[in-house]
């Protein structure tokens, strides 16, 4: 599915946060594909604009795909948008919320989907939002943001994201790369993971 980029009104979001119980709940599998185009929950923000539906194999793949579709208008505004980055997730869904082996999604808390623009403490959870900021801000710096799977967020994300005072702080996340991200590997350090390990980061 290829679709012009939309934002959720109200009444989509509210849906949108109803589909998540009902999977939790097992009554449904799947964002219906009809809901993500519904005029009545959704509006069309730039016709110019299409994104393919695909599901992405890594975070890092995922975000510069959407940065590289939204560039030209990513500002302030957009970032914080609530209805776009809302029904960004649920295009995404399979990408940030995909099936077990089994068949079954795990969905986690409603932050990680639906966006809270007026607490940070929320907003940087947001598994789109947040790291398409961090990678407008940073550029290749924040490879270590854009590690591993598009729905794990990782322990080093949390530690690092939730502080605003240094997620967005080039020296720090400079220093922290240095230390942590392993370039030959395109992986986080072993260690730096486990919140017991030494490579925790204590230092920040």
């Amino acid at each position: 599915m290829t679709t012009q980029i939309r934002r959720f009104n109200e009444l989509g979001i509210e849906k949108f946060r109803n589909m998540l119980h009902q999977i939790i709940d097992g009554d449904i599998e799947d964002i219906p594909q009809s809901f993500l185009t519904d005029a009545y929950s959704c509006e069309i923000i730039r016709a110019d604009v299409s994104l393919e539906q695909k599901v992405f194999e890594s975070k890092e793949e995922m975000i510069k795909y959407l940065v590289n579709k939204i560039a030209g208008f990513l500002n302030s505004t957009l970032l914080y948008d609530k209805g776009t980055w809302t029904w960004l997730a649920a295009y995404y869904f399979d990408s940030i919320c995909p099936k077990s082996k089994g068949g079954k999604r795990i969905v986690r808390e409603e932050s990680k989907y639906i966006l809270n623009p007026e607490e940070w403490n929320k907003y940087y959870r947001h598994l789109l939002a947040s790291p398409v900021r961090l990678y407008r801000d940073l550029g290749e710096w924040s490879k270590i943001y854009l590690a591993g799977k598009p729905d794990v967020p990782g322990d080093l994300f949390e530690q690092l994201a939730s502080r605003q005072e240094i997620a967005a702080c080039k020296g720090v996340i400079e220093a922290a790369t240095i230390l942590y991200w392993n370039d030959a590997d395109k992986k986080i350090k072993r260690g730096v993971r486990n919140k017991d390990g030494a490579g925790v980061l204590e230092g920040f």
